[in-house]
Parts: C-alpha cells; structure tokens; sequence
C-alpha cells in the first residue's frame, strides 16, 4: 500500500511540475534578444560572397534549463524578403517560454534578361537552385545554434524549424532533404546563363558549420510552403509536420502545380511544387501518426494568412504535447510500443497496445484520475465530457509502466 501512495504522489508531482513548466501556448514571459549575430559566409548565385546573419529571442525569467528552439526563414520568393520580418512571430514564442530565431538565407537568382528579373525566371534550374542554397544555410544556422545550446538554454532534442513562402520551402527541404541520393540533379554543376557560371552547390548537409553537430529537427511549421517531391519524406524520418495553406494559393500551389500558376508567362520557368495538400496526402499516406502531423487546409484564394494569431496558436497547439518531454519510466520498453492519438483531440481517445495486455489510468494535471480502462490492442477512453487541457496518461503492461502527456482539445 506504501509503495502504491508513494507512486500515486509521484505521478501528481510529476504531473504538478509538466505542467507548470510545459505549456507554450501562453504569454508568460518578458523577452530579450541578440542581433546581427554572424553565422556564414557563402557565396550567392552571381558568385558574390554574402555575409548571413540571425537574431536571437530568449525568454526571460522562464524555470526551463533547456527550452525549445524554432528557427524561422522569411518568404519573398527567393528574391526579396528580410529576416527582420520574423521578428514579430520570434517575440511571440519568446513570450511563450521558447527560444526563437529569424535567419538571412542567401536570395537571387537570373531572371531570363531583357529586361525581365525575378519572380521571372531563366529556367527551372534557377529556382531550383536557390531553394537549396536557402535549404542548406538554414542547416548551417541549426548546426551554428546547436552547438550554442548551453549559452542560449536550448534543448537539442526540441528543435523546430519554420517559415513561410519561400521560407517555408527552405524549412522543408532543410528537414527532409539529408540523404545524397536526393539531392536535385539541377543542384550540380551544370551549363552557365547568361554569361554566367553555375558551379555544383555542394552536399545535401551544407558547408556551413560543419561542427559536430547535427541538423536534425523535431518539426517543421510551414505556412503554405513546399517540396520538390514528397518522396523525399520516409517514415523513417519521424518530423512532425504542421501545415497551413490555402486551398487556391496562386503563388504556391497547395496541390502540384508550378509557382504562380495562373501567369503562364512566369510559371513555365518554374519546376513543379507539392504544396501542402500533396505534402499531407504523403503524411497520411506513409502512415505518420496522427501526434506528428497536421494540416490547416483554409478555403481562400490568397498566399497569406486569414487570422495570424489564430494560425500560430494553432501550430503550438498542435505541436505541445511533442514541445512537452514525456516523462518516461526507466523501464522504457512500452514507449516504443505504445501510441495514443489523436493527441491533441477528442471526444475520444485511443491508446494502441499491439498484441499485448495492458491497463491505462488518465489524469488531470490536478493529479485527479478521471478514467481508468484495460485491455489489449487497442484502449478506448469516452474524453466527451472532460474540459479541454493537459492530462496525463499512465500504462503499464507487466512490470513496465509509462507516464506520458496528452492534450484535450
């Protein structure tokens, strides 16, 4: 009986503290933040070497050693755009208890001449080619932050990505694109424009700050971005992927199409992009779980945001109970074996136990237990009437047991 209260005040305690600490969907905190802080140097698509910088927001008076770091890209369509314009979204995490980061990433490409620039393009290669310069800068900038995590109080295993437009491009393809067999063909040396070289851009990884660390993320939040080709996302993988876009975007297509596909004049130099449609049609597809991925699918007709506030509360939310550690017994067998879903959701929630036997105890963060349930396979939980916030899920199967968090939506 001891050993029973013992742990039933351990997961109240448990519970008590995640939830003070774990909760970034709220405005908590002051803010500071560095400037103009220097991270590479590389050259541009005219050869010219370009100087890239990233700002710093750092929530203050936050009880987290370790928070989660997003790193932000501005959209512009490659050709224009500032990393001053996150600043607003960077404060907005700071806020809420993360660390945030807006980043240059090298812009230009050759427009086709006579007197036509960008967004005109020479070919499809150009476009290509400076996502991937954008792709592989951002990766460097992950690399350049991880090794700074313990001045910034980062935790490496909570590193997410994001942009919009072309920003979002760059985050996506920064995630998924990290194996050599991937990298665009258009991406290597290939024949000059006007006058102009085209030298190979190097390796999927970059050549930026190759310190030891690496550049993967936990997740990406991409506002109506895109993929070359989402066969580049693999099961594998295990990036969480939260989306928005609208249903008509004429500049990046939610479904395939080519940028800027109502101008033929602009888009026929342009290659084919999987906007977010296509990107959750492959998520659901590979069999993702539900807890990694979600899509804000707006019927509209612009390439922008309906309600921005709404939009960025939607991805915390969706993102929480992966931002939140889950708290894990040391007998950590059941963790690989278990998945809840939806989480967040309602009004039910599943709890899958292939092929074995198991009991699950759901708790407010009060520590109150307001469900209990056994079975095997699959565990049900009638979530219909509970209010909306965090709560905590206890299973054991055996001798293993896992404490683990989910969100009521």
């Amino acid at each position: 009986m001891k050993s029973l209260i013992k742990s039933l005040l351990l997961v109240v305690l448990i519970s008590q503290l995640a939830h003070a600490q774990c909760d970034y969907t709220q405005d908590r905190y002051a803010f500071s933040s560095i400037k103009r802080i220097f991270f590479g140097v590389l050259p541009d698509y005219r050869g010219i070497m370009d100087s890239l910088f990233l700002d710093v927001y750092l929530p203050e008076g936050t009880t987290e050693g370790e928070r989660p770091l997003i790193i932000w890209a501005y959209g512009g369509g490659f050709f224009q755009g500032k990393r001053e314009d996150f600043a607003p979204v960077c404060e907005n995490m700071a806020r809420k208890g993360m660390v945030s980061a807006t980043i240059d990433y090298r812009l230009g490409f050759e427009g086709p001449g006579f007197g036509l620039n960008p967004p005109f393009a020479y070919d499809a290669a150009e476009v290509l080619r400076a996502g991937y310069r954008g792709a592989t800068d951002m990766k460097g900038a992950i690399r350049f932050l991880k090794a700074r995590h313990k001045e910034y109080g980062i935790d490496l295993n909570r590193v997410w990505i994001g942009g919009a437009s072309a920003g979002a491009i760059v985050a996506l393809n920064a995630a998924f694109l990290n194996n050599a067999s991937e990298k665009p063909k258009e991406t290597g040396e290939i024949a000059p424009v006007n006058n102009r070289a085209r030298p190979d851009l190097g390796p999927v990884e970059g050549t930026l700050n190759l310190n030891g660390y690496d550049d993967h993320v936990q997740g990406v939040f991409n506002i109506f971005g895109a993929l070359l080709d989402t066969s580049a996302i693999s099961p594998a993988d295990r990036i969480a992927v939260f989306s928005y876009h609208q249903t008509g975007d004429p500049i990046v297509p939610c479904k395939v199409d080519r940028p800027y596909y109502p101008v033929p004049l602009i888009s026929q130099n342009y290659p084919l992009a999987y906007g977010s449609c296509a990107i959750s049609d492959r998520l659901q597809h590979i069999g993702l779980p539900d807890e990694y991925w979600e899509s804000w699918i707006y019927a509209g007709q612009d390439h922008a945001l309906h309600d921005e506030k709404a939009v960025l509360d939607y991805f915390l939310t969706q993102a929480q109970p992966l931002l939140c550690p889950k708290i894990i017994t040391t007998e950590q067998g059941l963790a690989d074996l278990v998945k809840i879903y939806p989480n967040p959701g309602s009004p039910t929630l599943h709890v899958s136990c292939p092929g074995f036997t198991a009991t699950a105890e759901l708790a407010h963060a009060s520590g109150m237990v307001v469900g209990r349930t056994q079975g095997s396979d699959v565990l049900h939980f009638d979530t219909s009437l509970l209010p909306g916030g965090m709560y905590f899920l206890r299973i054991r199967s055996g001798n293993q047991s896992l404490i683990t968090s989910w969100v009521k939506i």
